[in-house]
């Protein structure tokens, strides 16, 4: 199955990423996952981010723009992945990051600052005001029209192409009639409208299920995420017809807050790189593979798939929440 459009992206992913059966954990878990190695998608632009920022980048280049700004967390997966793409790309990379600078980065902020961005500390408070603060920043350049904003993980109409084009991607690697549910992390939207958006395009009957890694509720994902999807499929003229019903999120994973690690997600990373050799992050991948785990079970699933979105790098901040391991 082809769509023209899907394949106006920039290019910068190594695709298709593999799918792998989980073996031991499979038979340890008593139903069988297949895993979809989307950490495997680049290096240092790797996870489930270049996907989306493959067509954010195109249009970006098609528009003239010549600096790209974007915000996150002081950890964020997605500006990091921004960063590097800017820099393999030519373009400026600006970041407004939730947190307070420090001496000694680590993790995805270590690597913001051997890129050499241009970064703009902003507290909670004004994280809430991101999207303004970021116009604001355009507006005052002297040529806003060269200054390309990407919203928080590139979850718009255009990123969420990206996810699309991965479920076609996994429809051809995959008998997806034959698996229960598709499982992934959920935390700006734009992932899980993606794989909505290719699994009504694909036809395919498979659910898809999102692990909510926030604070915020899942009638608020689901909100976020049905106009992402409305909004894409207008702006490409696409015939998909959505449900609210048909978006399935659930809010019992996240734990005390969103970055905060939990038990069961440490234990979580430590089992599967020990017996698969694979390696999760703390903040959206391991409460996603037990969710998937927990959902799994409950409903009696015999064939699941985990989408690996990748964020290792983010482990290397947390290495205190390991200490018992060793």
């Amino acid at each position: 199955m082809t769509y023209d459009f899907l394949s106006k992206k920039i290019g910068s992913a190594l695709l298709p990423t593999p799918v792998k059966k989980l073996e031991r954990i499979s038979e340890e878990s008593g139903f069988n996952i297949t895993i979809k190695r989307d950490d495997l998608t680049k290096f240092l632009s790797g996870g489930n981010k270049i996907r989306k920022l493959e067509y954010l980048f195109y249009d970006a280049k098609k528009k003239n723009a010549s600096t790209v700004v974007t915000c996150g967390g002081i950890q964020s997966n997605h500006c990091r992945a921004t960063a590097v793409m800017a820099r393999e790309f030519g373009f400026k990379p600006v970041l407004f990051l939730r947190g307070e600078d420090t001496s000694d980065p680590e993790g995805n902020l270590l690597i913001d600052k051997l890129l050499d961005c241009e970064i703009h500390w902003i507290t909670s408070e004004q994280y809430k005001q991101r999207e303004a603060i970021m116009d604001e920043y355009k507006q005052s350049s002297d040529i806003p029209e060269s200054v390309y904003l990407i919203p928080e993980g590139g979850s718009n109409a255009v990123g969420a192409l990206g996810y699309m084009n991965q479920f076609v991607e996994l429809s051809e690697q995959i008998d997806l009639d034959s698996c229960n549910a598709v499982f992934s992390a959920a935390g700006s939207g734009g992932t899980m409208a993606g794989l909505i958006m290719g699994k009504i395009l694909t036809g395919k009957k498979v659910k898809i299920v999102g692990i909510n890694v926030t604070k915020d509720a899942s009638s608020e994902f689901v909100e976020r995420i049905y106009d992402i999807i409305r909004s894409s499929a207008e702006m490409y003229n696409l015939d998909i017809n959505v449900s609210k019903n048909d978006i399935h999120i659930y809010d019992d994973f996240v734990g005390e807050a969103y970055a905060v690690p939990t038990e069961d997600g440490i234990k979580n990373i430590v089992n599967l790189v020990r017996k698969e050799g694979i390696l999760l992050d703390p903040v959206y991948t391991s409460k996603a593979f037990t969710g998937m785990l927990e959902i799994s079970r409950s409903e009696k699933y015999e064939n699941s798939i985990f989408i690996h979105t990748g964020g290792a790098f983010a482990n290397f901040a947390y290495s205190n929440f390991y200490r018992e391991y060793f």
